[in-house]
């Protein structure tokens, strides 16, 4: 069950996977997250996109949105630093990087930047670690020059080292994300991507780590989301334009996702 989810990270984070790992479930949060993989393979679905992340690379997860990572299969433990940060944190002149990276999230860099990079995350987490007088304000500072040089020096990352299967599914995904009001039957993904049902709702499940009915509706309330924000369309219609015959149907499955009502979503965002 894809759900919200707080882990209580300040603001940097770095672990160490002894063994191969996975997420119990896909989740979001209600801040970015800056993830950059220091050694080791994974994989990661965020929205309706798959990455496979080498050691240097950095995916990007704007709030908000479902992700889940991957390196369960690979043999190969993990070390990874994670940042997650608001809009506050990185101030109103940064906002451009920001929606940079939305647009992007993969960042791939040439070798001879990789260690500078590196070198950034290591200070952040030198800063969150002593808890030095003025230490959120030099995290603070670090993150800029880090989204500064994400800007200057990436290169593209997008899908590179997908297997033909992991390309289809993700082929799959971004129809989801971009017919969400059609037909999205399974009989009718399957024939459309050429596999049996079984197999490819297996198969979706087995490379996004969500199973597809699951992210039928995430897609949905993601469209959902916004029409509750910047209309003043009856809930009702909202349901229908989003692709959910039955708008009690679309309520609770809205409450499960968001943990919150359509109705009270709409007000709480308006006020």
């Amino acid at each position: 069950m894809a759900v919200y989810k707080d882990e209580k990270i300040e603001f940097v984070q770095w672990k160490l996977h002894k063994m191969p790992d996975k997420m119990s479930c896909a989740h979001y949060h209600n801040k970015h997250e800056l993830y950059y993989l220091e050694k080791g393979r994974t994989k990661y679905f965020i929205g309706s996109k798959i990455f496979v992340l080498r050691p240097g690379d950095i995916v990007f997860v704007p709030k908000g949105v479902f992700h889940q990572t991957d390196s369960y299969g690979t043999g190969i433990n993990v070390e990874r630093f994670l940042l997650s940060f608001d809009d506050d944190f990185v101030g109103e002149e940064y906002r451009k990087y920001i929606d940079e990276l939305k647009n992007d999230n993969h960042v791939r860099f040439k070798r001879d930047m990789m260690y500078k990079i590196g070198e950034i995350f290591r200070k952040i987490e030198h800063e969150d670690f002593m808890h030095s007088k003025g230490y959120s304000e030099m995290e603070s500072i670090y993150l800029k020059e880090l989204l500064i040089l994400i800007s200057r020096h990436r290169i593209c990352g997008d899908s590179v080292g997908l297997s033909p299967s992991y390309s289809i599914i993700q082929d799959a995904a971004t129809y989801i994300s971009n017919n969400y009001d059609s037909d999205l039957s399974l009989g009718f993904l399957a024939e459309r991507f050429a596999m049996s049902p079984s197999h490819f709702s297996k198969q979706f499940k087995s490379v996004t780590g969500i199973g597809l009915n699951e992210y039928i509706n995430i897609s949905r309330i993601s469209v959902a989301e916004k029409l509750l924000i910047k209309t003043d369309m009856p809930i009702t219609d909202i349901a229908t334009r989003c692709g959910f015959n039955d708008s009690n149907y679309f309520a609770a499955v809205f409450k499960k996702l968001k943990g919150i009502t359509p109705k009270k979503y709409s007000v709480l965002c308006k006020e």
